[in-house]
């Protein structure tokens, strides 16, 4: 397979899935997720590629186990006119400044969703991942990045209570999401009610330090995540595939990184 004009693709290696895109017009194209539980992962990752046009180029934004990224990186080309840049958050690139004493332990998924939303509307905004964990980090009108939490994502949280407790011995149904059940009920509604909170009250707790800021969610859980807000008239925008838009502005900012 020849190698397309300017071929660039775009990976997103998270917790739970592998996003894979090709890079066009300046925004993510054809993409798709890949579980990594699912059992022909390798060969599902090296049918979609191959039917691909050959890159130039391949940007990876990895924060998945060692060996779950391995199983990816064997997917990929190896001939010497393919660059492979596999990313770490750098202290300031493409309009945003990292605050991490170690800028490079900064997840890559976070610094790029928060590239994501500064190049699409800059400005004072909340940036939040409802993914495996939920991340909520800051980012002022200049693109300075003064604040951030990871905490459970609702999920996690139920799991948490689902392994920790003994809830489910006395009820079986507690943990079911289509339960209707009124522990089941109570479960979820606290958890993404708590997940909630934590996102009003940094939003608002950020707002002396960079002004009133617009709220973004990404991730998995997304959707419902912005649900939950609305009931309490929170507005917030939705930006899908964030990591994957953050990897296309990277594509084409200037390489002056540092």
């Amino acid at each position: 397979m020849s190698a397309g004009p300017g071929e660039t693709w775009l990976l997103d290696l998270g917790n739970s899935r592998a996003k894979l895109a090709r890079l066009e017009r300046g925004a993510p194209a054809d993409v798709a997720a890949l579980d990594w539980s699912r059992p022909d992962f390798v060969a599902a990752a090296r049918a979609l590629l191959g039917s691909w046009p050959r890159p130039r180029r391949i940007l990876v934004a990895s924060v998945a186990p060692d060996a779950r990224s391995g199983a990816l990186r064997e997917c990929l080309p190896r001939e010497p006119s393919v660059e492979i840049e596999w990313l770490r958050s750098p202290r300031r690139a493409c309009g945003v400044s990292n605050r991490y004493v170690k800028p490079e332990r900064l997840g890559v998924d976070r610094f790029l969703a928060m590239v994501a939303v500064h190049a699409r509307a800059p400005g004072p905004a909340v940036v939040v991942g409802c993914g495996t964990a939920l991340t909520l980090d800051a980012i002022g009108r200049d693109g300075d990045h003064p604040a951030g939490l990871i905490a459970p994502s609702p999920e996690r949280m139920l799991l948490a209570l689902q392994r920790e407790t003994a809830i489910a011995d006395r009820n079986p149904d507690a943990f079911r999401a289509d339960a209707e059940d009124d522990t089941a009920a109570s479960l979820r509604a606290g958890c993404w009610a708590a997940a909630g909170a934590l996102v009003e009250w940094f939003a608002r707790d950020q707002q002396a330090a960079i002004g009133v800021p617009a709220v973004w969610l990404h991730g998995g859980w997304a959707e419902a995540l912005a649900a939950w807000l609305a009931r309490d008239g929170c507005a917030v925008e939705v930006l899908g595939h964030a990591v994957l838009h953050g990897l296309a502005v990277w594509a084409e900012c200037p390489p002056d990184r540092s």
